[in-house]
């Protein structure tokens, strides 16, 4: 089975009309991206609001700023460098075959990395609230009240 794509042109600015692909990670590189991001996140002390795991993923998406924000930079990095190794550049809209490795003579725009980074974690936040839940301690320690309420999952 293919992994699940998406393409998103840019729709302003000096890369305005520039065509991404943004391909789903594996499963199992998704979910220990996910589990390596959630402890990070425990660590730098993030704490998200008790109703985050239920407002679904558009409003954890919209959250996304905000959690690489807490973090260390080291750990910022390498999620967000594990996220931008799933977008690639098509540079001729009309030819998939003309897809490659983003470089930085690709992106005029400032507002276009963030873009990309807020797409590509989009892409990924199944993976992320899986994780969550199924790191049953620190759900406790993200999400208290939503981890009293719920069943966990057994180990």
């Amino acid at each position: 089975m293919a992994l699940r794509e998406t393409t998103y042109t840019i729709p302003d600015g000096e890369d305005a009309g520039k065509v991404f692909v943004i391909t789903r990670m594996p499963a199992m590189q998704a979910d220990k991206w996910a589990r390596h991001l959630v402890k990070a996140l425990t660590r730098a002390g993030m704490a998200l609001p008790p109703d985050a795991m239920e407002i679904g993923l558009s409003g954890l998406g919209g959250m996304a700023q905000a959690m690489f924000g807490q973090l260390e930079d080291e750990a910022a990095d390498k999620a967000l460098d594990a996220l931008m190794a799933t977008v690639k550049i098509q540079r001729d809209p009309a030819n998939p075959g003309s897809r490659g490795q983003i470089i930085d003579a690709d992106l005029e725009d400032p507002e276009t990395l963030p873009r990309l980074q807020a797409e590509a974690f989009r892409m990924h936040l199944g993976f992320f609230k899986a994780a969550a839940y199924l790191i049953s301690p620190l759900v406790q320690m993200l999400v208290p009240q939503a981890a009293s309420d719920k069943p966990q999952p057994a180990v």
